[in-house]
């Protein structure tokens, strides 16, 4: 039977001297199936919808049209359903096939939302969740959940609502979360127990684009249900592993539960060993077994030994290892970084971390700026430790903070639509790096210092990923992306503007004029 994964296990150091010391080990998954389009799997997906009072307006009519844009994304080997969740909860559209006839009374159903009331999301969920109970067999089962506010009604915890969640596995949930006042920590909570990716969307108007990939990257999904086990060997003991997760002590040795497995990413640990080994010790470290399941119910076990010497001398490094282990670590520091904001304590955040970014920077084989998620991520810390120094406004820390949060080890790579189906338009330089170049525009374009982006410009005064630039309905929408100094049009700042011929865009010390058409 062909695995579809791919489990490598190595420690930071090839060899340890005998005695006491500590080791770190870097635990990759890889997936080792085709593209996502290749491997999508057919759907049935429930559309969770947020109909409170405060959704009210352009906020519930442009939510509706995304879901209408993503049912025609979706195919007859599909099914969709909706469910509308404000003081109370109810199935607007049951489960149906995306055909024609589907789709179309899809469609009908969505033009019928009104928003009024509370905020019953765990009822949203509730109903969603007992609509996929009945979904046909060979079909995967998702939920995504939007909300422009705070639970209200029922459970609204975060801890509660991931707990409710996690008792749904397999079913997968992603979330979308809609301004600057939605609670970010529930639907983060709420993606991370489902298996699924939480989204920020501070303009309605570029939600189908966010949608959609929240949505079908279930379809993608090459192992479910994976269980992670440490049998470390005597003399070895598991301290802990990042990122953390609940971890389960017996004979076989600590197991943890680390959820899915997609097409286009896969799953990065790093574990600390305790040690306390003599001279004479043979044999690994440690064993990692994984076990998982492919969308077609076959069980995987993948086992891999912890192989590093024991001998006197200074320890060799394994310099993808390190790598590995460094890149998770500093994902931990962006974590405990936020904790301490959160709690006004901003001086220990951005302490936190600039020290981690000094350990990135003294590694002997660190290259800045060489495409890595090590150096992607570096790139984010500098970023955060500035925006947790700059004397900002509670809006902009607001939309700053859940940026952030939306950004993750998974999406630290830019991944822009690199085609045209809307109107010819181009950027301009005015002044700064690009002065004179014309830039031509896809139908979704980055900016920003981080070599991944469409347009990329080696500033400290642009951060990783500032902005982008997204075609909407036959125009173009300039999006900050939770920059530290701020994405402005004319002058004036702005979290997302709908550009006109002549518009001036500023980024850092970038300035850009928006033209459309194909004249030189």
């Amino acid at each position: 039977m062909n695995t579809p994964l791919a489990l490598h296990v190595r420690g930071e150091y090839r060899s340890v001297e005998p005695g006491k010391s500590t080791l770190w080990t870097a635990i990759r998954i890889d997936p080792a199936g085709k593209g996502l389009e290749a491997e999508r799997a057919p759907l049935a997906l429930a559309l969770v919808i947020d109909v409170s009072g405060s959704m009210n307006g352009d906020p519930i009519h442009h939510v509706v049209q995304s879901c209408e844009i993503l049912a025609d994304l979706l195919t007859e080997r599909d099914q969709l359903a909706i469910v509308t969740f404000g003081t109370h909860a109810g199935v607007l559209h049951g489960l149906v096939p995306v055909d024609a006839t589907g789709r179309a009374a899809i469609k009908a159903a969505l033009r019928t939302v009104k928003a009024d009331g509370s905020t019953n999301m765990h009822g949203g969920m509730q109903v969603g969740a007992g609509l996929l109970v009945g979904a046909p067999a060979g079909l995967r089962k998702v939920m995504v959940v939007m909300s422009d506010g705070q639970p209200n009604v029922g459970l609204s915890t975060a801890r509660d609502l991931a707990g409710y969640v996690a008792g749904l596995r397999p079913l997968g949930v992603s979330t979308l979360g809609f301004g600057v006042h939605h609670d970010e920590d529930v639907l983060e909570a709420i993606a991370t127990a489902g298996s699924g990716r939480y989204a920020y969307v501070p303009d309605p108007r570029t939600a189908r684009v966010d949608l959609a990939r929240a949505a079908l990257a279930h379809a993608g999904i090459v192992a479910d249900q994976l269980e992670l086990t440490l049998d470390p060997a005597e003399g070895v003991e598991v301290v802990r592993i990042l990122p953390a997760a609940p971890v389960r002590h017996g004979k076989g040795g600590a197991t943890a539960a680390i959820g899915d497995v997609f097409v286009d990413e896969g799953r990065l640990y790093a574990v600390e060993l305790a040690l306390d080994v003599g001279a004479g010790h043979r044999g690994a470290l440690a064993t990692v077994t994984l076990r998982a399941r492919t969308p077609d119910g076959a069980a995987h076990v993948l086992t891999a030994a912890l192989a590093v010497d024991v001998r006197a001398g200074a320890p060799a490094i394994d310099e993808a290892a390190q790598r590995d282990v460094m890149t998770v670590q500093a994902e931990a520091a962006r974590v405990e970084a936020r904790a301490h904001a959160d709690r006004r304590a901003t001086p220990a955040a951005v302490a936190l971390l600039r020290q981690m970014i000094a350990r990135i920077d003294a590694l002997p084989w660190f290259v800045a700026g060489d495409g890595s998620d090590l150096a992607e991520l570096r790139e984010q810390l500098v970023d955060e430790a500035t925006s947790y120094e700059r004397a900002s406004s509670d809006l902009e820390r607001m939309h700053q903070r859940k940026q952030a949060m939306a950004t993750k080890l998974a999406s630290l790579h830019v991944a822009s639509a690199r085609q045209r189906t809307a109107p010819a338009a181009y950027l301009v330089g005015v002044a700064g790096p690009l002065a004179g170049q014309r830039l031509a525009l896809h139908d979704e374009n980055t900016i920003g210092r981080s070599p991944k982006n469409d347009i990329a410009v080696a500033s400290d005064q642009l951060s990783r990923v500032h902005a982008r630039v997204i075609a909407i309905d036959g125009h173009y929408v300039v999006q900050d992306l939770g920059s530290t100094s701020g994405t402005f049009v004319n002058r004036s700042r702005v979290t997302t503007h709908r550009l006109a011929p002549g518009d001036i865009i500023q980024v850092g010390d970038l300035q850009l004029r928006f033209e459309m058409g194909t004249g030189s």
